[in-house]
């Protein structure tokens, strides 16, 4: 009996496939799950929203309840808008002014970037759940002194290798120059994340000869001159054997200073 082109089969809950196409349905999930996890993925953004609504109360005045239980404003306490903005203004410069922040704040703002990027880079990958169509919990970020770590939980029916095949497409996602991901020895659910952006051998931080020698420009500008080698005396060699004593010379005829005089026929 002949197929007909309207056959279809289907594979699983949310997933059918009709001739050559295969349709992927993500099922409906519960609305408050929904927000709670765009609550947990937004926890450092919302935490310093709560840190500066909350400074900003406690700089302006002090309000009390007024007649008719309306809340009203105290005057002669705290600042005005203009005066908190300058506080605002002045603590941020300070803030970005002195380097040990600056660098504190820039990298853990990296590495909140760097969590929310690898997260995004496994959805388009479509390293996801098979029949719930969720992606792995991006639960925390750290700096490092090559780059960030993500620590990655993976749900049912992900396994390492797989977030491990998508890591050069991670490395392009975080703007990095390489993505290394290492499942932990005891449980294998979870899974290190390593953006790897810079390195702490390369040529600006430690320098040496070998990179312009290898560069074929040995006379590069801003590299110090060789320094010249030392000379050694040469030690003295004694000889390898002793010294032997001139051999004697041989008697010749005649008569010699302080000998006995004669010849050789005085000695037959």
């Amino acid at each position: 009996m002949a197929r007909t082109a309207s056959s279809s089969r289907s594979f699983g809950v949310g997933r059918s496939r009709v001739d050559s196409f295969e349709i992927i349905s993500a099922p409906p999930r519960n609305p408050v799950v929904r927000v709670l996890a765009l609550l947990l993925r937004l926890r450092a953004e919302l935490f310093v929203l709560v840190v500066l609504l909350t400074a900003w109360v406690a700089l302006g005045p002090d309000r009390v309840p007024g007649p008719g239980g309306a809340v009203v404003e105290v005057p002669g306490t705290g600042l005005d808008p203009t005066g908190r903005a300058l506080v605002f203004a002045a603590a941020a410069g300070v803030l970005i002014g002195v380097p040990w922040t600056r660098r504190f704040l820039f990298h853990r703002a990296q590495a909140v970037l760097t969590r929310h990027r690898v997260r995004q880079g496994l959805l388009e990958c479509r390293v996801l759940n098979a029949r719930s169509r969720a992606c792995p919990l991006t639960v925390w970020a750290r700096p490092t002194r090559v780059g960030e770590v993500v620590w990655v939980i993976l749900r049912a029916g992900i396994a390492a290798h797989t977030v491990a095949e998508q890591a050069e497409e991670l490395a392009s996602t975080c703007f990095a120059r390489e993505a290394r991901v290492t499942a932990w020895p005891k449980l294998t659910t979870v899974v290190r994340v390593e953006i790897i952006r810079r390195d702490p051998l390369e040529p600006n931080l430690i320098r040496s000869d070998l990179f312009r020698y290898a560069a074929g420009d040995p006379h590069e500008p801003g590299w110090p001159a060789p320094e010249p080698a030392p000379v050694v005396p040469a030690p003295d060699r004694e000889p390898a054997r002793p010294m032997l004593p001139p051999a004697p010379r041989p008697a010749i005829d005649g008569p010699a200073d302080g000998g006995r005089g004669g010849d050789w026929s005085d000695y037959v």
